[in-house]
């Protein structure tokens, strides 16, 4: 079973978290809203060497404990990081799993890639008793066998690579007090990093700042689409806080809907702005952009205050 598409990565954790332990997946989610992407006037992406692959790692540790190995070297040519994917699979088991990092370009299952474009994603790898290949891609919400040379091509994207061991018998359930401190240590209540940038990008379209297009922006707008998906933890947190505060997160649960469903609609103007090249409604999309600013702060602040009254609650105790 896996949860909403939210971070490739995260997903992957969150789904061993939830399937292979009795630990609560949700506050893997904690600051992933916040979670760093690329900026510029060629557009958006979710993926860089310029972001620090290990940040997501850290904070993980930092609520289940020291329970993930990352074991490549970025040196390495591809037959030696393919050797150590081999090795370290042959040590896997039920409480000990393997993610990497693909390019969807190789891989069948991903219809908007495959044989089309080049994405890093992060999967679940397993190998089988017979020696057979799976691969568990939550973010997808898709599992099935693959045979070594598909695994062998799609294995690191371009200047991309990463592999992790997690031995979830070293990790623990994060303390209540270890979950309030990852929450007030990624949590802000300023404009959103994603609207801001959005909104960035069509002003300077708007005034005609070179090198800034409705092409670039429409081009980059399917890596758009995955940074946007971001915003379901903020769901995945305050059912987080509500179910262990005794509270009503249905409410900001009804905001988080309406603010997907107002993102989509300004998807819509920018991918009309790209195919048709119509600036007239630049000015419309900004002002939408700007409601759906307030509404993602609206929820910002309830979650603040559902996380305040969980503290209250006496739920953020050291135990």
């Amino acid at each position: 079973m896996s949860g909403p598409p939210i971070h490739c990565l995260l997903d992957c954790l969150a789904h061993l978290v939830r399937n292979r332990t009795d630990m609560d997946p949700r506050p893997i989610y904690l600051g992933v809203w916040n979670a760093p992407f690329i900026a510029s006037e060629d557009g958006f992406s979710y993926y860089s060497e310029e972001i620090d692959p290990d940040i997501d790692l850290r904070r993980f540790e930092q609520l289940y404990g020291p329970c993930l190995t990352r074991w490549l070297e970025p040196q390495w040519e591809k037959e030696q990081k393919f050797a150590k994917l081999e090795e370290e699979l042959s040590e896997a088991g039920e409480s000990v799993s393997v993610i990497a990092l693909v390019d969807l370009y190789y891989m069948p299952h991903s219809a908007i890639c495959y044989g089309l474009k080049h994405l890093p994603h992060m999967l679940i790898v397993e190998r089988g008793q017979d020696g057979s290949l799976r691969a568990v891609d939550p973010f997808f919400d898709w599992e099935g066998e693959i045979t070594r040379s598909v695994l062998y091509e799609a294995f690191t994207c371009g200047g991309l690579s990463s592999g992790i061991t997690i031995r979830l018998d070293k990790a623990s359930e994060p303390s209540r007090f270890a979950a309030g401190e990852a929450f007030r240590m990624h949590f802000d209540l300023g404009a959103s990093p994603l609207i801001q940038g959005v909104d960035d990008y069509l002003r300077h379209i708007e005034i005609g700042t070179p090198n800034y297009t409705a092409a670039k922006l429409y081009a980059s707008i399917g890596q758009v689409g995955v940074i946007a998906k971001r915003w379901r933890g903020l769901g995945e947190v305050a059912r987080y806080f509500a179910d262990k505060g005794g509270e009503d997160g249905a409410p900001i649960l009804e905001m988080l809907d309406q603010l997907l469903v107002k993102w989509e609609n300004i998807v819509l103007v920018i991918v009309r702005l790209g195919v048709l090249g119509n600036h007239a409604k630049l000015t419309d999309a900004r002002a939408k952009l700007a409601k759906l600013a307030e509404l993602e702060r609206d929820i910002r602040g309830a979650l603040w205050t559902l996380f305040e009254r969980w503290k209250e609650a006496g739920h953020e105790r050291v135990i």
